[in-house]
């Protein structure tokens, strides 16, 4: 079953936010993930502190978590953290019973 992890964030320096994407990128790569949404997210319902949103998806829960705890990933997440702030979940792909 498919699993997504999920970035949900706002850009606290808009001057380093473009190197997320290409240092991210081979690295989503390397585990077989795919980029599925990278853009502004638009509230419908509710309220969301969050105003953008990254999703890769990868082939399993294992794969996606093994790209998650990789210490590429743990790497990327310093910077990530120095310039966003914001939460990331996995969630795994709905499969009906």
């Amino acid at each position: 079953m498919s699993c997504y992890i999920i970035y949900h964030y706002n850009i606290l320096d808009k001057e380093r936010i473009e190197l997320l994407g290409p240092l991210s990128l081979p690295i989503v790569e390397k585990f077989g993930g795919e980029l599925v949404i990278a853009s502004s997210a638009t509230c419908l319902e509710g309220a969301s502190p969050y105003l953008h949103m990254v999703v890769y998806k990868f082939k399993s829960k294992e794969v996606a978590k093994s790209f998650y705890e990789s210490e590429e990933s743990r790497e990327l997440s310093k910077l990530r953290n120095e310039i966003t702030e914001g939460f990331a979940v996995l969630m795994p792909q709905y499969e009906a019973p």
